[in-house]
């Protein structure tokens, strides 16, 4: 077992116990591997980011099974496989998606179960949007979904990028407290990672 292994295992450990430092170093370590990734399989420029988060939401909620994975590498990247697929699949892109989840995927029991606990959560995340105040929303989803840098929310809503950042982060506050009272525990790098990592 090489460095890299040993030291992805014993991320893998820490996470299983809820360590949010070591899933945010994992998450790190993997964004620059399976970006140019997802981008190859998908050949659509754009929706990386939302599948990046999906495939480390999916990591988190599952997190209690970590401990038993031996090749942390090849389990995240056929998660990554896996989202591209489904990904291809609700676009209508690849009519045989079904088929190449089939072949790549030897548990397909567990995937459904995770692809459950994801919808859950992406439902919940959505609730807890919806019940920022609008102003909040807006800046929130000018961020998120399309992807918008602090500066020009700030331009586009004549306020100040300080402003637009201090609403953010109330925002993302808010976000996991709503989430922690329906019993979810998300990281806050999960939440912020369309805000705060890539941009």
């Amino acid at each position: 077992m090489n460095n890299d292994s040993v030291h992805e295992t014993a991320l893998f450990h820490q996470i299983a116990m809820g360590d949010e430092a070591a899933f945010e170093a994992l998450f790190h370590l993997y964004v620059p591997r399976i970006k140019p990734v997802i981008a190859h399989v998908i050949q659509v420029e754009g929706p990386e980011k939302d599948i990046i988060q999906e495939i480390f939401l999916s990591i988190w909620l599952n997190r209690e099974k970590l401990s038993a994975i031996d090749n942390p590498r090849n389990w995240i990247f056929k998660i990554v496989y896996f989202r591209c697929y489904s990904w291809l699949q609700k676009q209508g892109v690849r009519n045989k998606a079904q088929q190449a989840i089939i072949r790549e995927s030897s548990d397909q029991s567990n995937l459904t179960e995770e692809n459950i606990a994801f919808s859950e959560t992406a439902l919940l995340v959505k609730q807890a949007i919806l019940s920022l105040p609008p102003q909040a929303q807006k800046i929130y989803l000018l961020s998120r979904e399309k992807g918008l840098k602090i500066a020009a929310i700030a331009n586009l809503l004549e306020l100040s990028p300080q402003t637009i950042k201090n609403s953010l982060v109330r925002s993302l506050k808010s976000i996991r407290e709503y989430l922690i009272s329906q019993g979810i525990i998300l990281p806050l790098i999960l939440l912020g990672c369309g805000v705060l990592y890539f941009y």
